[in-house]
């Protein structure tokens, strides 16, 4: 048999032990070379690099230097790390780019695994302290309430930089960035934005330009190459029309 790394002969000879993976194979090199050209064993063996090089696994904080350490990142404190993180993230409406999953945030002392806002562009550590840390300041609140804007039809007023108009709901309100946040998250406004992307959805009509141009009242059909004004009624009228269900 051909050697292979991380692959032994069971006693019986009949079958290998991949003990990378823990897991049995025919003594075949076609079968072993199936297995190690697979996802599993790829990102095994990528993890095994990582720790005989002395990794440390930021969002834990720990080093480690035994390839049984792999077993860490299947622990209830590393996962609890993962998933702390994640809801941070999303709940902050998932503006920060993770780490490639691949290594399960496992990284190079000399480097480290970071994290990157993609609305403020910077990196950030990966641990649950820093990531909280960042969503947190004003910088990443300034950024987070310019992105949130276009996508809830909230502009600038013309010669005013004390208020703000929300094109959703007809209403100005002070621009700071508390009130766009108590805005956006208001029920009357998340009801009649959502009734429109609910309307909408898997019928090729588009309203990019509406919540981005403070001037445009219409949606784009793809489907009838057409615009239609952008409301609950003239969207229905159109979605239910001869003309859009046969096109």
């Amino acid at each position: 048999m051909v050697y292979y790394e991380d692959i032994i002969v069971t006693q019986d000879g009949n079958s290998v032990l991949c003990i990378l993976c823990k897991i049995s194979l025919e003594n075949k090199n076609t079968a072993i070379e199936l297995h190690i050209n697979g996802e599993r064993h790829k990102k095994n063996y990528i993890k095994k690099i990582l720790i005989l090089n002395n990794i440390l696994c930021d969002c834990c904080c720990l080093c480690y230097v035994k390839i049984t350490d792999l077993d860490h990142i299947q622990t209830s404190k590393h996962q609890g790390q993962l998933q702390e993180i994640h809801n941070f993230v999303e709940k902050d409406g998932a503006f920060i780019e993770l780490p490639s999953m691949i290594v399960q945030s496992w990284a190079s002392t000399e480097q480290g695994t970071k994290s990157h806002c993609t609305i403020c562009d910077q990196f950030v550590d990966f641990t649950v302290k820093e990531i909280q840390s960042h969503i947190q300041s004003p910088k990443h609140m300034r950024s987070k309430a310019m992105a949130l804007q276009p996508f809830n039809g909230i502009f600038s007023v013309d010669d005013n930089d004390e208020d703000l108009w929300c094109k959703i709901c007809q209403k100005y309100f002070a621009n700071y960035i508390e009130k766009i946040f108590d805005h956006i998250d208001d029920s009357e406004h998340y009801v009649k934005l959502s009734k429109i992307v609910r309307l909408i959805e898997g019928q090729d009509i588009v309203i990019d330009n509406y919540l981005t141009n403070s001037t445009e009242d219409k949606a784009t059909c793809n489907r009838c190459k057409t615009l239609v004004s952008c409301n609950i009624d003239n969207l229905e009228r159109h979605i239910k029309g001869k003309r859009h269900k046969n096109a």
